[in-house]
């Protein structure tokens, strides 16, 4: 064999080699159980499913619907996914031919030869040409198409898993406001009863029946209340400006509708698997598409070590001046292959193989992340939900406690002032039951978001499964 010709077959041994896509993605193994057994626990289809509606308010469900349509952060992704679009439909013109417009005058003694003119000019006169030409690597575009594919994919998993995460935020936030508003409650009843304590000690003081100790103590009680106050309503007006820039509404005042004790936390955990959270989380699916799109770019790039085919027509009309006019129609075709053997085509095929090593690991990442945030989410629902349980079972009991010392008091078995007391200790009971509700709202908030809960509701044109966007593609 001829030196040259075993380097042509070497160059196309290498070319195939590079061209080659691995097609074999993984989809990465995951536990059989979670820490926390829920797998009695019914499944659902979490992309789908508005989770927010169990809580039991009519407003909660329209405010959150109001956030995934007016969301500045939801939009922005959404633009995100037309700009990853319009990126592949770039890609995808480059298989049309470019055409150019030539004309002009001549005038020359000789033979003139034009750049781009297929056609030699003599004499004098004018001219004008069409120039279709098409020039493609047709093994490149067809790689750089998919990988424009699989970013389009990726764009589409940002936008599902920040709409995924602006719900949670929305029943965090608007659970917070509610509690503010009952915490506002309990603290007025707690202010007016302590301020009925301090005056009947000093009354008793004044008569010698009170230290002044006690007093002084009950002063000290009614401006750490005082404090307690403040920091709530600062508490509600961050919570309704968080709940507000989420809506996409100008900061206004904010009062809803609904109460804090009306919404409802007695449902289970969803019962899905590990691998069905996988398969349906929109991060590992935008994880997962970019091995893919590298596994394309490193095929692209190999591409450019194939010949590429030159096609070009030319539509000629001459209008020469010599010792008659004479009018020319000519129509040139031809047809070549070009290629470029360029050495730096073997570094940039390296690199696209390290830039592929790399989004695999950041899929290993992103699973294990995944894995761990929902076994952490469930652990922490299910003490918050169960110490809530608890400590309302205890305030219905005080309750009922409380009912009989007022009877006591009514008939004089019970003075005022220890009545008081432990009505105080009962309101302070309600705050902490307050308190532990709304973390188990927040808890919630923070599993479904973890587990990818909601991530498509009201979008028809995405799906997820098996870590993968399904029906993303316009043309499709």
């Amino acid at each position: 064999m001829h030196p040259k010709s075993g380097f042509v077959v070497l160059l196309l041994a290498l070319t195939l080699n590079g061209c080659a896509y691995h097609g074999d993605t993984p989809v990465a193994s995951a536990p059989e159980t979670f820490s926390v057994d829920n797998t009695t626990n019914p499944s659902v289809d979490l992309p789908a499913h508005p989770w927010w509606q169990e809580i039991g308010s009519p407003e909660l469900n329209t405010l959150v619907v109001e956030a995934l349509d007016n969301n500045r952060q939801v939009s922005t992704a959404s633009k995100n996914i037309e700009i990853a679009q319009s990126s592949l439909d770039t890609v995808r013109l480059g298989w049309l031919p470019s055409i150019n417009l030539l004309g002009g005058r001549f005038s020359t003694d000789g033979i003139a030869l034009l750049p781009g003119l297929m056609v030699p000019l003599s004499g004098s006169g004018g001219f004008l040409a069409f120039l279709p030409t098409w020039m493609a690597n047709i093994i490149q575009l067809p790689n750089q198409t998919k990988a424009a594919e699989k970013n389009v994919e990726v764009s589409v998993a940002d936008f599902l898993a920040m709409r995924n995460a602006i719900a949670a935020q929305v029943v965090s936030s608007y659970a917070t406001v509610l509690a503010s508003f009952e915490e506002e409650k309990i603290l007025q009843a707690l202010k007016k009863n302590l301020d009925t304590q301090v005056r009947t000690a000093r009354s008793m003081n004044a008569q010698g029946l009170e230290t002044a100790i006690s007093s002084l103590e009950q002063n000290s009680q009614l401006q750490k209340l005082e404090t307690q106050m403040a920091v709530n309503r600062a508490n509600r007006i961050a919570a309704r400006n968080a709940l507000l820039t989420l809506l996409g509404r100008p900061l206004e005042n904010f009062v809803p509708k609904a109460s804090f004790g009306s919404l409802n936390l007695n449902y289970l955990a969803p019962g899905n698997t590990p691998s069905s959270v996988l398969s349906s989380r929109p991060d590992v699916a935008a994880a997962r598409a970019k091995i893919q799109s590298a596994d394309y770019g490193i095929s692209s790039t190999a591409s450019l070590l194939a010949p590429t085919p030159l096609i070009s027509s030319q539509s000629i009309r001459l209008d020469v001046d010599m010792s008659t006019n004479t009018n020319v129609s000519e129509t040139v075709q031809a047809g070549l292959i070009a290629w470029v053997l360029d050495p730096t085509i073997f570094g940039k095929i390296n690199t696209a193989k390290k830039q592929y090593d790399s989004t695999m690991i950041n899929y290993l990442s992103v699973v294990d992340k995944a894995i761990k945030e929902v076994d952490n989410a469930l652990a922490e629902f299910d003490a918050k939900q169960t110490t809530l349980i608890k400590e309302e079972l205890i305030l219905s009991r005080s309750s009922k406690n409380l009912a009989t010392y007022r009877a006591m008091l009514r008939g004089g078995l019970l003075s005022e002032t220890d009545y008081l007391q432990i009505a105080g200790q009962f309101d302070l009971a309600t705050m902490a039951m307050v308190q532990t509700k709304l973390e188990t709202i927040i808890s919630l908030s923070k599993l479904y978001q973890s587990m990818g809960g909601g991530a498509t509701y009201g979008q028809d044109q995405y799906s997820l499964q098996e870590q993968t966007i399904v029906s993303l593609d316009r043309g499709n």
